[in-house]
C-alpha cells in the first residue's frame, strides 16, 4: 500500500475530517480514544496481517510509528 492511500484509509478508520499526516502526534487528535484504537488494530490484522494488542498502542506516538508498524507494507 502506497503511504498516501494509508494516509486516507486510517482517516477513514478513525473518522478523521482533517487528512492525517505522518509526523502527526496521535494523542493530540480528537479522534484518538479506544474505540478508535481498536478500529485501527482491525484494520492493521486485516489488511497487513499484522497483530497487537490494545496495550501495545500506547507505544506508538506518531502516524509514522504506525508505519513502521507494518513492517514495510506500506511504501
Amino acid at each position: 500500500m502506497k503511504k498516501a492511500a494509508f494516509l486516507i484509509e486510517l482517516e477513514d478508520v478513525l473518522q478523521r475530517d482533517e487528512p492525517c499526516k505522518v509526523d502527526d502526534v496521535l494523542e493530540e487528535y480528537e479522534e484518538w480514544d479506544s474505540l478508535s484504537k481498536m478500529a485501527v488494530i482491525a484494520f492493521f490484522d486485516k489488511h497487513f496481517n499484522v497483530k497487537f494488542s490494545l496495550g501495545e498502542m500506547d507505544r506508538f506516538n506518531t502516524v509514522n510509528d504506525l508505519i513502521a508498524k507494518a513492517g514495510g507494507a506500506i511504501s
